[in-house]
C-alpha cells in the first residue's frame, strides 16, 4: 500500500498516492564510478532539501507567529482551563503542580502578581509550505516513507538502521506535538559532497532571532529582549528586560511541566533549544515542528503595566 501523509497541527490524515518504498534500500554504490550527471543531480537535490527547506526553517521565513489575548496572570487561575484541571494532578499516590498552581506551577516565579501579563503564541509552519514540503517528498523517487512513531525524543542513532549512510542520506522527522507523533522518512543522497553529516548536537538550529519589544501607549520603546541562536540576549534592545519577559513552552498534552531555572535562557519549561525554534538539526537527521506553543509572560510592576499599550515580536535574521 502507497501512502501521501497530510499533516494538521490536530490530525493525522493519510491518502493513497505514488510513494512507495525503494527496493534498493541498503544497496550500496560506489561513488568513485558515478557519472558527472548523477554527481550533479544529487547535488542539485541536497541543495534543494537545504535551501528550500531546512534553511527556510532555520532563518524563520517558513513560520509565522501568532499572539493570542493578553491577560493578566492573576485572571489566568480563573479561567476555564484552571477550572478544568485545577492545582494538581494526581498520578497514584503523588500530586504535580499544573499550570494553575499559583504557588507552586510555573507562574510561582511572577514577582509582581497583581501586574504580570500572560500572552499565548504560537509559532507554526506557513501553510503554503507545508504543501510544497508535501510535494517534495511525494516526487521524490528516494523519499521512503519509514512510519510514525510515538513522541520525538529518541537517540537518531537508534532510528537510522544498518544500511543508513550519514555522509549521503538523510533521517526527516515531522513532529505533530498535540498528537505525540513524529513521522519519519529516509531521504536518500543528499548529501555526496557533505562529509560532516554526522549525528551530533552542534549544528545550528536557528539563524535567527526572536524579539519581542513593549511599547508604551504613545508608540515609544519601552523595552525588550531576544532569543537567540543560544540564548536568551539584549543585543537588539536599548533597554533590556531580560528579568522581566519569559518564554514558556506549553504542551497541550502536558499540564505539569517541569519548570527549569538555567544561565542561558532564564526560566524554560521544554527541552528543545532553541526555546524559538521549529527544527532541531542532528546532522544526518532533522526534525521539523509543525508548531510549538508557548506563554510569553512579561512580569512587570505597576507603574509599567499602566504605560504598556502594546506587545511586539519581530523576526530578527542574523548577518
Amino acid at each position: 500500500m502507497c501512502f501521501i501523509f497530510l499533516i494538521d497541527f490536530f490530525q493525522i490524515f493519510i491518502k493513497t498516492s505514488i510513494l512507495r518504498a525503494s527496493e534498493n534500500t541498503g544497496v550500496e554504490i560506489n561513488f568513485g564510478t558515478m557519472s558527472e550527471a548523477n554527481i550533479d543531480n544529487i547535488k542539485n537535490k541536497g541543495l534543494l532539501y537545504e535551501k528550500e527547506v531546512i534553511e527556510k526553517v532555520k532563518e524563520g521565513r517558513s513560520l509565522v507567529y501568532k499572539l493570542g489575548k493578553p491577560m493578566l496572570v492573576e485572571s489566568f487561575f480563573s479561567e476555564d482551563y484552571c477550572q478544568n484541571i485545577g492545582e494538581f494532578d494526581i498520578v497514584g499516590t503523588f500530586s504535580y503542580p499544573t499550570w494553575c498552581n499559583k504557588k507552586q506551577g510555573p507562574f510561582s516565579i511572577v514577582r509582581n502578581p497583581l501586574s504580570a501579563v500572560v500572552i499565548p503564541i504560537t509559532a507554526e509552519l506557513k501553510k503554503g509550505f507545508k504543501l510544497n514540503l508535501y510535494e517534495t517528498l511525494e516526487n521524490d523517487k528516494e523519499a521512503n516513507y519509514i512510519g510514525v512513531i510515538r513522541g520525538h525524543y529518541h537517540n537518531p542513532t537508534d532510528l537510522t538502521g544498518p544500511n543508513f549512510k550519514y555522509n549521503q542520506d538523510m533521517l526527516l522527522g515531522l513532529v505533530n506535538e498535540s498528537q505525540k507523533r513524529m513521522m519519519i522518512w529516509n531521504i536518500s543522497n543528499v548529501g555526496v559532497y557533505r562529509n560532516f553529516q554526522k549525528v551530533n548536537k552542534k549544528n545550528r538550529n536557528s539563524f535567527y532571532d526572536l524579539g519581542f519589544d513593549l511599547f508604551n501607549k504613545k508608540g515609544e520603546i519601552i523595552g525588550g529582549v531576544s532569543f537567540g541562536e543560544d540564548k536568551k540576549n539584549c543585543s537588539h534592545h536599548k533597554k533590556c528586560l531580560f528579568d522581566e519577559i519569559h518564554l514558556l513552552e506549553y504542551r497541550n498534552t502536558i499540564h505539569t511541566p517541569k519548570l527549569v531555572s538555567t544561565k542561558k535562557w532564564g526560566y524554560v519549561t521544554g527541552r528543545a533549544y532553541p526555546i524559538h525554534t521549529l527544527i532541531e538539526d542532528h546532522g544526518s537527521m532533522k526534525k521539523i515542528f509543525f508548531s510549538r506553543n508557548y506563554y510569553l509572560l512579561v512580569d512587570i510592576n505597576s507603574d509599567l503595566i499602566n504605560q504598556l499599550g502594546r506587545v511586539k515580536h519581530r523576526v530578527i535574521l542574523k548577518k
